[in-house]
């Protein structure tokens, strides 16, 4: 995939990222279908008070999440030859994009969102479609830039932008990727002040953003494909 789509579909990937955390967190009872570091910490918390509710909630993000990335797995080993990467990539974000309709369908259709069953269903299916994005995004770019995890970027980026600016001696953090760091890291951001600002009035359309931006990777993807199948 070409460097600038390759760019663009990370940033639409951790926009996703960054409104479904905070979608989830504000609209599911605290629990994150995203940040798994987040959520296992919630996840022990809910454990340490005995609030077995939360507890059972964070798990049930835990576990779609992980079942998400089995699944991003499977689908991303089915092509396993090097000029079937862009294929592998496209194959996972239509994966993820089906899953993540089929979330913002439920949960928008619904006439009580904090109903006890749908909301489990609701946080399974996001945390699902996150765990597939999270394959996807290593499927996507060579440098391991993350769009769900933004801890060691974040140490990546600053450690980057110190040595460069204070002309530190010794061997220099490799730079590749950087760049994509960045984007990612501001578009997740971006994904949650978003997320944060619509909640309260359009929340029937702020379901569908984080699909939308799904999609729009997927058409980075697409657009790659054909012209790689061009030149070959």
């Amino acid at each position: 995939m070409s460097r600038g789509y390759e760019s663009l579909a990370l940033a639409c990937l951790s926009l996703a990222a960054g409104f479904t955390d905070v979608l989830s967190f504000l609209r599911l009872g605290d629990v994150f279908t995203s940040a798994m570091t987040g959520n296992t910490a919630l996840l022990a918390i809910a454990i340490g008070r005995a609030h077995w509710s939360a507890a059972s909630r964070s798990f049930a993000a835990l576990l779609g999440f992980t079942l998400g990335v089995v699944l991003a797995t499977i689908a991303s080993s089915l092509s396993r030859a090097p000029q079937e990467t862009p294929r592998a990539v496209r194959g996972v974000l239509l994966l993820e994009l089906v899953v993540g309709v089929t979330c913002a369908a439920l949960w928008s259709a619904a006439a009580d969102p904090t109903q006890r069953m749908l909301r489990y269903a609701v946080i399974v299916l996001s945390a699902l479609s996150m765990g597939i994005q999270a394959v996807a995004a290593r499927t996507l770019n060579s440098s391991g830039v993350s769009t769900v995890v933004f801890t060691t970027p974040l140490v990546h980026i600053v450690m980057s932008a110190t040595r460069a600016l204070a002309r530190l001696p010794g061997r220099p953090q490799p730079s590749t990727g950087t760049g994509d760091r960045l984007y990612s890291f501001a578009a997740y951001g971006s994904g949650a002040l978003l997320a944060a600002l619509l909640l309260s009035r359009y929340f029937h359309v702020a379901v569908w953003l984080a699909p939308a931006a799904v999609l729009v990777a997927l058409g980075c993807s697409e657009l790659t494909g054909t012209r790689e199948d061009k030149q070959s």
